[in-house]
């Protein structure tokens, strides 16, 4: 088998998709053979005939010579000499006609090896030509095999992908197969758990709604009891009470709703303001009287009261509220609202209170007899129960009312 590399050595090709045996290098190295070897033969042909002309001249001046030895026998010793001479080089042409002889049948000879080995080549041109349509051919059809191999192997590398894929696959399925084997396993045992479970309650399912149906006639019977008692309830002689009760819950305080209750007493903050005199109307309309602080515990609840309202609602301006005590009939001496005067132990004016200042807007210069809880910052703190203030009673606050708790027996 012939080796690649060396063919593509020795004779190179052009791989234009042209047939080998007439390419245009092939043909032009063929006519340069033919011109050389027709050189050759030409210049052999001169040669022999130069050399034919040479011999016959050499014969006939070598015969003219011998005729006139043969007439003049007293030609001189040196003649005889040139003769020999001549007549050497005769023998010597004679010989380099033998020898010319020789060399035209060894010319003829090689001429006709020559033109062997001109048919060999041919020969072996066209053979070379054939070898190397086929090699190309072979070229080719190694490229495609080539192509068609690494497309294969590229094909065989997704496949063994894929199927790396489906063993996974396969070995998940076969785990969620096992999985689902062992849920089927307990969803069984549930669904037996279930099912004791459902005839269980279903037989207190029965239990129950015969339980339903005597709860039922009971309420029927209690709703009729019910409806008798709200008919005493809701009579006039009861209405009074409603006003210690919440209609829908039916539950019931010893203040009024929205009173606040503290030591068997109910206290109430208005969400308004009004002028004293005023405020001490509402607070007798509403079935009781402006505030009055009978001790320390009086006070402290009374201010822990506005304080708590300034805190749930900042968006209002509280200054203070109205209390049940004033000093209108004589300055500087202050009287609850009940006509007693200040104990000693329980008095919470602010500090430098009470000034009895004039207002600016106070055009009769009443001054100030009417007195207020101004709620203090913080609870705790040194002097918070201090928190009275005289106020002029034309000046509009909110108020604190009191009434007494409704004593249940």
């Amino acid at each position: 088998m012939v080796d690649t590399e060396e063919i593509q050595v020795s004779f190179p090709y052009d791989n234009s998709g042209e047939d080998p045996t007439k390419t245009a290098s092939d043909v032009q190295d063929e006519i340069s053979r033919e011109d050389t070897q027709n050189s050759c033969m030409k210049r052999l042909g001169w040669q022999v005939i130069l050399i034919v002309i040479l011999v016959v001249l050499f014969i006939s001046v070598t015969g003219v010579l011998v005729i006139q030895i043969n007439k003049h026998p007293s030609v001189p010793a040196e003649s005889q000499h040139t003769a020999k001479e001549i007549l050497t080089a005769w023998n010597i042409s004679a010989l380099l006609e033998i020898e010319n002889s020789q060399l035209k049948q060894l010319l003829n000879s090689t001429y006709q090896n020559f033109t062997s080995l001109r048919s060999e080549y041919g020969q072996l041109k066209l053979l070379m030509n054939a070898t190397l349509y086929n090699f190309t051919l072979l070229s080719a059809k190694k490229t495609q095999m080539s192509m068609l191999l690494k497309s294969i192997l590229q094909e065989k590398t997704q496949l063994q992908v894929e199927n790396e894929e489906l063993n996974m696959l396969l070995n998940s399925t076969l785990e969620n197969c096992n999985l689902i084997k062992e849920e089927n396993g307990q969803l069984n045992q549930l669904l037996n758990d279930s099912l004791k479970i459902i005839t269980l309650a279903s037989e207190e399912n029965k239990r129950l709604r015969q339980l339903l149906i005597n709860e039922r006639e009971t309420n029927t019977q209690l709703k009729t009891v019910n409806q008798h008692q709200r008919s005493i309830l809701f009579s006039d002689r009861l209405s009074f009470l409603w006003g210690f009760c919440n209609k829908s819950t039916l539950q019931c305080s010893r203040c009024p709703r929205g009173w606040v209750e503290h030591a068997s007493r109910c206290f109430f903050l208005s969400q308004e303001i009004q002028k004293w005199e005023i405020a001490r109307r509402d607070c007798l309309d509403r079935g009781g009287d402006l505030a009055v602080v009978l001790n320390a515990e009086d006070q402290a609840f009374l201010t822990n009261l506005t304080f708590q309202f300034v805190q749930a609602h900042p968006q209002v301006n509280f200054h203070s509220a109205w209390i049940g005590l004033q000093d209108m009939v004589k300055e500087g001496t202050h009287f609850w609202i009940n006509g007693k005067p200040l104990k000693s132990g329980v008095i919470y004016w602010k500090q430098l209170e009470p000034n009895n200042a004039l207002a600016s807007w106070d055009k009769h210069n009443t001054g100030q007899d009417c007195v207020a809880i101004v709620p203090p910052r913080r609870i705790g703190q040194k002097g918070w129960l201090n928190s009275w203030d005289d106020i002029v009673c034309g000046g509009k606050r909110h108020y604190l009312c009191e009434t007494t708790a409704l004593n249940v027996i």
